[in-house]
């Protein structure tokens, strides 16, 4: 087995801690590598209709901020989110009006590609950030049928994913694993003490650098899979005009008992 990530690519993304990408030269195959792997995923992400798309600047497709933290810290991180049309109609539904520096990735749902010092994740981060879209979030599973609906998918998932509310960029032991959602009554007490517009709501898969998914003939399959798999549950709670649970986020803010928030 050949890793994807050779044991120098983790150690030069530790370096980033104290320096930045532009002037750590010893990144830059580590960020061609990532580049490498977008470039051989996103065409299928496209021809499955999956509505993701990484940052329209070239030069900023991969960085180091992360949706899974405000602070940027040792990571490369390429994520997927809305297109720039749709992106630029929510913030301003959140009451932004300028976008001359273009909107912030952080108040979108997003799917990212994140490798740090000790592992890579793929994983679906919603911030408090994006509080339009935690609450879609909390006004569509408010509906018993789009609950039964959200359980289904999360027992769906398979194995090595994690599901929780933690901010970070490394995995929390304070989680819910593979072989906990697929039981309903653990996912339902654990949604339980999520606050909108304060937890951040993640869902991923991790890997540690010797996992055989990360070798090099079947990183590009097992992260598309990954993504395939996330994006269900993006596209469940993702804000759009024909995903629009608004209204009944707010008749449940008003109810004496929320579900969810």
């Amino acid at each position: 087995m050949v890793p994807y990530f050779s044991e120098s690519d983790y150690r030069a993304v530790a370096e980033l801690q104290s320096r930045g990408i532009t002037e750590h030269s010893g990144l830059q195959p580590v960020y061609d590598k990532l580049l490498d792997l977008h470039q051989a995923i996103y065409p299928r992400i496209r021809n499955h209709n999956l509505d993701l798309h990484p940052r329209w600047h070239k030069a900023s497709i991969i960085s180091r901020e992360t949706a899974a933290c405000p602070v940027q810290n040792a990571a490369l991180v390429l994520p997927y989110f809305r297109s720039r049309e749709q992106a630029e109609m929510v913030e301003r539904l959140m009451g932004r009006d300028q976008f001359a520096a273009g909107v912030d990735t952080f108040r979108h749902p997003v799917i990212e590609l994140r490798l740090t010092p000790a592992c890579f994740a793929v994983e679906l981060i919603v911030s408090p950030y994006a509080w339009w879209d935690q609450q879609n979030l909390v006004g569509k599973l408010g509906l018993p049928q789009h609950r039964t609906t959200f359980y289904r998918l999360l027992a769906e998932m398979g194995h090595n994913c994690y599901f929780g509310f933690w901010q970070g960029s490394e995995l929390d032991r304070m989680c819910l694993t593979s072989a906990e959602l697929t039981h309903r009554r653990i996912v339902d007490a654990w949604m339980e003490t999520f606050s909108d517009g304060q937890d951040w709501f993640r869902l991923g898969y991790w890997f540690d650098p010797e996992a055989p998914a990360l070798d090099d003939e079947s990183i590009q399959t097992e992260v598309f899979e990954a993504v395939r798999k996330l994006n269900r549950i993006y596209s469940f709670l993702v804000w759009t005009s024909n995903n629009n649970f608004q209204a009944f986020y707010e008749r449940g803010r008003r109810a004496p008992s929320r579900l969810y928030a």
